[in-house]
């Protein structure tokens, strides 16, 4: 018997790989904001996203002068990891910023 498959993954599913990554947008918060950091970001900037090492783990990040921001977390977050490495590059303009959380439009730099 061949079982039911994995559990889960929720939302999106094929969906998300139809998504080129030219044109893959993610709106989302950021997640453990880094207070330090966030401090110094405004409204409409443009920071770049990265993929780092982080306890072990890779994680999709947003940095600031260097600093990480704070994470990223979507139901499109592997596409997102499979387009940067594959080569594409993302960056995330604050949409809002409100007692420590920051909102981002995550968009191919091209866009």
């Amino acid at each position: 018997m061949s079982g039911s498959g994995g559990g889960g993954g929720g939302g999106g599913g094929a969906a998300d790989w139809d998504i080129s990554c030219d044109t893959l947008v993610i709106e989302t918060q950021l997640t453990s904001p880094n207070a330090a950091v966030i401090a110094g970001i405004q409204v409409n900037d443009v920071l770049p996203v990265e993929s780092r090492q982080m306890n072990g783990m890779t994680v999709v990040v947003v940095v600031h002068n260097g600093q990480v921001a704070g994470g990223l977390a979507a139901p499109q977050l592997q596409r997102l990891r499979e387009c940067m490495n594959a080569g594409t590059d993302y960056e995330a303009k604050v949409l809002s910023k409100s007692n420590g959380q920051v909102r981002v439009s995550v968009r191919p730099v091209s866009l």
